[in-house]
């Protein structure tokens, strides 16, 4: 009997600890961006990245497309290529110009982001 109650007391704890969590992040097809974002640029993969606040993005961002931005004091011109999107808990998106890695790599963080339903 005992060993069905420490059994039923960490499930117990486990669904607690689990309810705590946040939500996994996920992948979707297209977003809309509110117009604004920070984009990192890595240009050489041995040193830091740049990060560029409040650049211009397009209302509608789809994997597949390439998104022109303007960055730097003196702008410079990109198509950032869109390989993946994840939204995150709270409202918030990355977009990566790439599928495999996720640190030090192009990016643009959306702070505040909507999926599109139709994409997905």
């Amino acid at each position: 009997m005992r060993r069905l109650e420490l059994v039923a007391v960490t499930v117990t704890l486990l669904a607690a600890i689990m309810s705590l969590r946040p939500l996994a992040a996920r992948e979707v097809k297209a977003i809309e961006t509110g117009s604004r974002g920070d984009l990192t640029m890595c240009p050489m993969r041995d040193f830091s990245c740049n990060l560029y606040h409040r650049i211009a993005l397009p209302l509608q961002m789809t994997i597949g497309e390439k998104v022109n931005v303007s960055f730097g004091s003196n702008p410079k011109q990109y198509d950032f290529p869109v390989a993946r999107i994840i939204v995150r808990d709270g409202g918030g998106c990355t977009v990566f110009s790439q599928l495999a890695e996720t640190e030090d790599v192009e990016k643009i963080e959306v702070a505040s982001c909507r999926v599109v339903p139709e994409a997905q």
